[in-house]
């Protein structure tokens, strides 16, 4: 059951650790060689030649035969009248086109602004170009209002000649309260721009404070909507006026013509002067109020190119009014402590629609033209102001017109099937002289505007918010050698 046991120790020996080996080495890399190399530039030489100097013929003391001479001039004069006399009507090169002319005798679309935050609802309510034509603003509103307006609306700035310029996306957005009525650029100052709303506001905006979203002065015109804004002392030539103070005239849906002076150094508009249209200017004939007092609305407005105390109005029940401000006649109405006062000076021929155009000709003073909804497009002389002495009948329903600005017989019709019409009042067969087609996805034109420096250079807005760029082909743009005087003899004034 039990052994002996031996406690003899057994050992091995320990291996977790091992003794290590190190060794050297070591590398070399090549010798790097260096070259110098010397050059040295061509030799320039320089030469000078020059002409003989000569002495320019004298012909002061000239020694001729002035019986001889006088004779001669009444001999040929009578001709040579005669001849620039018959040149003048010719119309042999009316449609002559020179070769450098080949490549802008199409119309070519250039850009359709879109504006991707827009409420689908919103239509173009109002388009302007800044005096040096770069920057374009696109206002917008809504056609539906039961009566006080409680839409968000926004004026689209653009600036088309800037290197990161994208139609779709404006370079700049102003959000406004209400709806855009009206929109003005400054005529000499091309930062500042006027809006006027549905709810009767005026504001002006300047775009050198660009991280400024209010406006630097603002102005109420007694809840009328604001129907047309308008520089006016810029055009007089006043240039240090225009850079610290201007006028701008707005007129509204209640019959007022209000008289805004802007202080731009100190910010402020200052209410004036007024005048009123009063139911009692109306000719009976399409008068519709009963209170001949009260105010008729102005759909539009414009001022002579030449007296700036002369302005034509276009009244929503159709009457076409000539108008001064030199009148001092009081209506018996007060408007913000101001008595409003009669401006009314003369009737013209009314239309049977709303007038949608009044506007005097930027080349002749005594020509306006006139549009409405009974898609007349009418030619008016100051010195005939019964009847129009020209009309266009348009088949389609006219949205908008305005004079070319380039063209003293042009102008640009928009029209509700989505096209931009040209008209000619020289032409006697009253057909358009050019169409600018309708987008793929028509839409009535809501208003065009000419860009003030680039005139072949028109916008048109839709109802659909887009604004297209059109480049128009010479021939829309350029004048014919007779144009000028043809406007004359539609005026009866070739005298002048």
């Amino acid at each position: 059951m039990f052994s002996k046991h031996s406690d003899n120790p057994v050992s091995f020996k320990s291996s977790w650790k091992t003794e290590q080996q190190l060794a050297e080495g070591g590398t070399q890399t090549e010798e790097v060689g260096q070259e110098e190399a010397e050059c040295q530039v061509m030799s320039l030489i320089e030469a000078g030649v020059q002409t003989e100097e000569e002495e320019p013929p004298n012909f002061d003391n000239q020694e001729y035969d002035e019986a001889s001479l006088a004779e001669f001039l009444q001999r040929i004069t009578p001709k040579v009248l005669q001849e620039l006399d018959r040149q003048n009507r010719s119309r042999a090169f009316d449609g002559f086109l020179l070769m450098r002319e080949e490549e802008t005798s199409q119309v070519k679309l250039m850009h359709t602004l879109r504006w991707s935050n827009r409420d689908a609802e919103g239509f173009v309510s109002s388009i302007d170009w800044s005096c040096t034509g770069s920057v374009i603003a696109v206002a917008y509103g809504w056609s539906s209002h039961d009566d006080w307006c409680d839409h968000k609306s926004a004026v689209a700035i653009w600036n088309i000649n800037r290197s990161d310029f994208d139609a779709k996306q404006p370079e700049r957005v102003i959000d406004v309260s209400s709806c855009v009525a009206s929109l003005a650029f400054h005529p000499t100052n091309p930062a500042v721009f006027a809006i006027g709303t549905f709810n009767g506001e005026v504001l002006v905006y300047d775009l050198v404070h660009v991280e400024d979203v209010v406006p630097m002065a603002t102005g109420d015109c007694g809840g009328g909507s604001v129907t047309t804004l308008l520089w006016v002392d810029s055009a007089i030539g006043r240039v240090s006026a225009t850079r610290s103070s201007s006028t701008i005239v707005a007129t509204t849906s209640t019959g007022y013509i209000l008289e805004w002076t802007l202080n731009i150094t100190k910010q402020e508009l200052q209410l004036k002067s007024g005048f009123m249209l009063q139911g009692q200017d109306v000719p009976r004939s399409i008068r519709t109020q009963v209170d001949e007092s009260s105010g008729v609305g102005i759909a539009t407005a414009s001022f002579n190119s030449e007296d700036k105390t002369l302005f034509v109005l276009g009244a929503e029940v159709g009457g076409m009014f000539l108008c001064s401000t030199a009148r001092e006649v009081p209506t018996g109405v007060e408007f913000a402590g101001i008595g409003l006062k009669k401006c009314v000076t003369s009737v013209l021929a009314p239309h049977t629609g709303r007038v949608i155009t009044a506007e005097c000709s930027p080349h002749h003073r005594n020509a306006i033209l006139s549009a409405a909804s009974d898609n007349e497009i009418r030619l008016y002389s100051l010195l005939q102001p019964n009847k129009p002495v020209s009309v266009i009948y348009s088949e389609q329903n006219i949205s908008c017109a305005h004079w070319s600005l380039s063209r003293p017989l042009g102008v640009a019709v928009g029209l509700v099937t989505g096209q931009v019409v040209l008209y000619d009042f020289g032409l006697k067969n009253c057909e358009p002289s050019l169409t600018l087609p309708a987008a793929e996805k028509p839409s009535p034109i809501t208003t065009t505007a000419f860009n003030k420096k680039n005139m072949a250079l028109i916008a048109a807005g839709d109802q659909l918010g887009r604004v297209s760029l059109w480049q128009l082909p010479n021939s829309a743009v350029s004048p014919t050698p007779t144009e000028l005087s043809t406007l004359f003899t539609l005026l009866g004034n070739l005298a002048e």
